[in-house]
Protein backbone atom coordinates (compact mmCIF):
# COMPACT_ATOMS: atom_id res chain seq x y z
CA UNK A 1 0.00 0.00 0.00
CA UNK A 2 1.34 3.21 -0.88
CA UNK A 3 0.35 6.27 0.75
CA UNK A 4 0.07 9.82 -1.35
CA UNK A 5 2.72 12.16 0.49
CA UNK A 6 1.76 14.83 -1.49
CA UNK A 7 -0.97 16.84 0.84
CA UNK A 8 -0.61 20.39 1.36
CA UNK A 9 -0.02 20.23 5.51
CA UNK A 10 0.26 24.68 4.66
CA UNK A 11 0.32 27.45 2.51
CA UNK A 12 2.64 26.07 -0.83
CA UNK A 13 4.07 23.31 1.58
CA UNK A 14 3.40 19.63 0.59
CA UNK A 15 4.27 17.17 3.57
CA UNK A 16 6.74 15.42 0.22
CA UNK A 17 8.15 18.87 0.35
CA UNK A 18 8.79 18.93 4.62
CA UNK A 19 10.49 15.33 4.03
CA UNK A 20 12.76 16.55 1.78
CA UNK A 21 13.82 19.79 3.41
CA UNK A 22 14.52 17.59 6.73
CA UNK A 23 16.93 15.49 4.72
CA UNK A 24 18.41 18.57 2.22
CA UNK A 25 19.16 20.52 5.50
CA UNK A 26 20.98 17.44 7.20
CA UNK A 27 23.09 17.07 4.05
CA UNK A 28 23.74 20.74 3.70
CA UNK A 29 24.77 20.99 7.59
CA UNK A 30 26.89 18.49 7.08
CA UNK A 31 28.63 19.99 3.71
CA UNK A 32 28.95 23.19 5.66
CA UNK A 33 30.39 21.79 8.65
CA UNK A 34 32.82 20.08 6.72
CA UNK A 35 33.81 22.92 4.93
CA UNK A 36 33.83 25.07 7.87
CA UNK A 37 36.14 22.62 10.11
CA UNK A 38 38.04 22.00 6.45
CA UNK A 39 39.42 25.99 6.71
CA UNK A 40 39.90 26.18 10.41
CA UNK A 41 42.34 22.87 10.17
CA UNK A 42 44.47 25.60 8.18
CA UNK A 43 44.29 27.86 11.15
CA UNK A 44 44.79 25.41 13.83
CA UNK A 45 48.62 25.69 15.19
CA UNK A 46 48.15 24.72 18.50
CA UNK A 47 46.01 23.85 21.69
CA UNK A 48 45.00 27.38 22.53
CA UNK A 49 43.47 27.54 18.42
CA UNK A 50 41.43 24.67 19.20
CA UNK A 51 40.33 25.80 21.97
CA UNK A 52 39.27 29.27 20.71
CA UNK A 53 36.93 27.46 17.69
CA UNK A 54 35.83 24.50 19.32
CA UNK A 55 32.91 26.83 21.11
CA UNK A 56 31.62 27.85 17.90
CA UNK A 57 32.10 24.37 16.06
CA UNK A 58 30.20 22.90 18.92
CA UNK A 59 27.25 25.82 18.81
CA UNK A 60 26.92 25.07 15.30
CA UNK A 61 26.01 21.39 15.51
CA UNK A 62 24.19 22.09 18.79
CA UNK A 63 21.86 24.42 16.61
CA UNK A 64 21.81 22.26 13.60
CA UNK A 65 20.38 19.35 15.86
CA UNK A 66 18.02 21.16 17.18
CA UNK A 67 16.30 22.70 13.54
CA UNK A 68 16.48 19.09 12.37
CA UNK A 69 14.89 17.29 15.40
CA UNK A 70 11.79 20.12 15.47
CA UNK A 71 11.40 19.48 11.41
CA UNK A 72 10.90 16.12 12.26
CA UNK A 73 8.58 16.80 15.48
CA UNK A 74 6.54 18.60 12.79
CA UNK A 75 6.79 16.01 10.29
CA UNK A 76 5.50 13.10 12.98
CA UNK A 77 2.76 15.34 13.77
CA UNK A 78 1.49 15.70 10.47
CA UNK A 79 2.13 11.72 9.53
CA UNK A 80 0.06 11.27 12.19
CA UNK A 81 -3.00 13.60 11.48
CA UNK A 82 -2.85 11.91 8.23
CA UNK A 83 -2.90 8.26 9.06
CA UNK A 84 -5.87 9.71 11.72
CA UNK A 85 -7.68 11.10 8.77
CA UNK A 86 -6.94 7.92 6.03
CA UNK A 87 -8.20 6.28 9.21
CA UNK A 88 -11.27 8.15 9.16
CA UNK A 89 -12.32 8.23 5.89
CA UNK A 90 -11.90 4.24 5.07
CA UNK A 91 -14.65 3.55 7.46
CA UNK A 92 -12.45 1.57 9.69
CA UNK A 93 -12.11 4.07 13.07
CA UNK A 94 -13.82 7.22 14.36
CA UNK A 95 -11.03 9.21 13.75
CA UNK A 96 -9.62 11.78 15.84
CA UNK A 97 -11.21 12.59 19.06
CA UNK A 98 -11.38 16.61 20.31
CA UNK A 99 -8.65 15.66 22.80
CA UNK A 100 -6.21 14.23 20.29
CA UNK A 101 -6.79 17.24 17.76
CA UNK A 102 -6.07 19.62 20.15
CA UNK A 103 -3.01 17.67 21.61
CA UNK A 104 -1.87 17.70 17.84
CA UNK A 105 -2.49 21.20 17.40
CA UNK A 106 -0.85 22.03 20.36
CA UNK A 107 2.17 19.55 19.34
CA UNK A 108 2.33 21.67 16.10
CA UNK A 109 2.22 24.93 17.44
CA UNK A 110 5.30 24.40 19.79
CA UNK A 111 7.35 22.82 17.35
CA UNK A 112 6.18 25.94 15.18
CA UNK A 113 7.35 28.14 18.35
CA UNK A 114 10.28 26.11 18.64
CA UNK A 115 11.25 26.67 15.32
CA UNK A 116 11.22 30.32 15.60
CA UNK A 117 13.43 30.45 18.17
CA UNK A 118 15.65 28.24 16.95
CA UNK A 119 15.79 30.62 13.40
CA UNK A 120 16.32 33.68 15.65
CA UNK A 121 19.15 32.01 17.52
CA UNK A 122 20.75 30.89 14.17
CA UNK A 123 20.57 34.32 12.70
CA UNK A 124 22.29 35.70 15.62
CA UNK A 125 24.93 32.80 15.85
CA UNK A 126 28.30 34.67 15.38
CA UNK A 127 30.15 32.52 12.38
CA UNK A 128 34.19 32.42 12.82
CA UNK A 129 35.79 34.08 9.97
CA UNK A 130 39.14 32.52 9.47
CA UNK A 131 41.96 35.10 9.49
CA UNK A 132 45.39 33.86 7.59
CA UNK A 133 48.30 34.43 9.72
Amino acid sequence: MSANLDFEIFSGKTFKDLCREVVHRSENKKDQLDTLIGDLRTLIKGPNDVGQFMPRIKELLEVGVKNDEQLIKLAAVVQRIASAQIEATGGEGAGLTEEDKDKLLKNHLDAVEALKVIKKETEELPVPIPIPK
